[in-house]
């Protein structure tokens, strides 16, 4: 039987923090608490919008309230932001 072939190692990858989506960090306006029940303990997830748009997802874990926030800390109406998810053509 063959002795196995060592692994060649990877370069040090540059440390990069993972973070958490639910732990407290530092927020935009609007995304520090439920516009909802006025709760603390969010989900916030960065996106870029098809059409380019910066925003924040924002859910509560308390209400289930969920938002969308501009990079002006602005609550988006969803009737906006979800037509602007598409890809055009799709």
């Amino acid at each position: 039987m063959a002795e196995p072939t060592p692994r060649k190692r990877r370069g040090a990858r540059p440390t990069e923090p993972l973070g958490s989506l639910s732990a407290p960090v530092p927020s935009l306006p609007g995304t520090r608490e439920c516009a909802g029940c006025g709760g603390r303990e969010l989900t916030r997830v960065d996106m870029t919008l098809a059409d380019g748009t910066d925003v924040v997802f924002v859910s509560c874990h308390g209400c289930e309230e969920t938002s969308w926030v501009d990079a002006a800390g602005t609550v988006l109406d969803a009737d906006d932001v979800l037509p602007r998810m598409r890809r055009p053509g799709t």
